[in-house]
């Protein structure tokens, strides 16, 4: 006869759990105490009331709400959900404590330190409190930073997952809220809830004929956060940098972008994140950055920080400007691509086979430490390709290197296809 599974008591299982959460939480408690006293155990000091006070007001569970009429779905407030998570435990910020500036990460400031500074400056005296006033001094300048960075937090991941095809960007408003708690059977402001609600601020979109067909385009900009209150910075180019004619040498023209082009600059420049696109075209478009015009279409130059990638090949349209695709540096169309063609006869058909207009493909092959493939991307004006693969290798780019594709032998390949051993005179004399 076999025995029967004793019943799991969950109201018991559930207390034990609870109690062993509260004990790493006051361990965690005491050696911040220890750090607030510089060295001096401070924890021992606390009454035992103002211990789960400081407890029970830890900081509540982070609360994201959606604005209504807003089509946000729920599988993206939880992506933004666990971003936040995760971007709190790893965040440090630099505050002052007691006359002393040390690091914590924002999920100690929310579960420790504010509510920790709260209680003491709501409650009565008891023995030893003198110690913690130089603690509570400096509480309303690491507010107003944790609020800073915090809302920093939401806003990259708002800016990273922002995506032109939606034809919308995501806003936020931040804020926090207090509710009442019973310290020592006396009421007090209590716990702190963090609210984020998320909305889209729509794009403007038109159509435009490009080569005999009717297209829509997407107006390209950055929302702005500022004081919770969103903004849109749009992307313009001021038409004398177009090479066109402006009498008042002022006037701004809106850029605008077709979907195509979207999918080629995630495809070819291995965009992590759709925001990467929005972000890429603005930078192309700043004072620093070269449009080269060839005939009726542009070449505007885009970087990655300050590594040329490639162009944004755009024309003028019904007074704006179009962004039709996104070519890498080494594309036959552009002039670096056309150099390479020159000196290598490797035809357009010839790079895409050899997928040398991937900005990854590159990234992950053995280029850089093959001097003769290397010296012919230079005399290309492709350096900035292997000044990119330099920079994965010491970790700047760690989210382009990919494992399964490490050092492949596309030098190796390049030199067969292009018969480079009857080259060599011309290149690597020495050799």
């Amino acid at each position: 006869m076999t025995k029967k599974k004793k019943k799991v008591n969950l109201y018991a299982q559930q207390k034990l759990q609870a109690a062993q959460h509260k004990k790493l939480y006051m361990e965690r408690l005491r050696k911040f105490c220890t750090e607030i006293g510089n060295g001096e155990p401070l924890f021992d000091l606390l009454p035992l009331y103002i211990r789960d006070g400081v407890y029970e007001n830890r900081g509540a569970t982070l609360k994201i709400k959606v604005e209504k009429g807003a089509k946000i779905t729920k599988r993206f407030v939880k992506i933004l959900y666990s971003h936040v998570e995760k971007e709190m435990k790893r965040k440090m910020m630099e505050v002052t404590i007691s006359g002393r500036i040390i690091r914590v990460n924002l999920v100690d400031y929310y579960q420790m330190i504010l509510p920790l500074e709260g209680v003491l400056t709501s409650t009565g005296q008891f023995t030893g409190k003198e110690k913690f006033d130089a603690f509570c001094l400096d509480r309303a300048d690491r507010y107003v930073k944790y609020h800073k960075e915090f809302a920093y937090i939401i806003h990259s991941a708002c800016y990273a997952y922002c995506d032109l095809s939606k034809r919308a960007l995501y806003t936020f408003t931040f804020e926090m809220e207090r509710s009442s708690t019973v310290i020592d059977h006396k009421s007090y402001s209590g716990i702190f809830y963090q609210i984020i609600t998320l909305d889209l601020y729509p794009l403007d979109v038109r159509h435009v004929t490009i080569n005999g067909d009717r297209r829509p385009v997407v107006q390209v900009g950055e929302v702005e956060h500022k004081h919770n209150i969103s903004g849109l910075q749009p992307t313009v180019v001021p038409l004398k940098r177009l090479h066109v004619k402006d009498p008042s040498g002022h006037t701004e023209i809106p850029v605008y972008v077709q979907q195509h082009a979207v999918d080629r600059t995630m495809q070819r420049a291995c965009c992590v994140f759709p925001g990467s696109v929005p972000s890429l075209i603005s930078n192309a478009f700043s004072e620093k950055r070269k449009i080269i015009r060839e005939g009726s279409r542009y070449l505007v130059e885009c970087y990655y920080y300050e590594i040329k990638i490639g162009y944004f090949v755009g024309v003028l349209v019904d007074g704006i400007f179009v962004i039709l695709t996104f070519l890498l540096i080494t594309h036959s169309s552009t002039p670096e691509g056309r150099k390479l063609t020159e000196l290598t006869g490797l035809q357009r058909s010839d790079i895409t086979f050899l997928a040398i207009d991937d900005l990854k493909t590159l990234i992950n092959s053995d280029i850089r430490y093959d001097d003769r493939i290397a010296q012919i991307f230079v005399d290309a004006g492709c350096e900035s390709i292997l000044d990119m693969s330099f920079q994965v290798s010491i970790g700047d780019f760690e989210w382009l290197w990919d494992e399964a594709k490490q050092e492949s032998e596309l030098s190796k390949l390049i030199a067969e296809y292009i018969q480079l051993g009857n080259t060599d005179e011309e290149y690597f004399e020495n050799e």
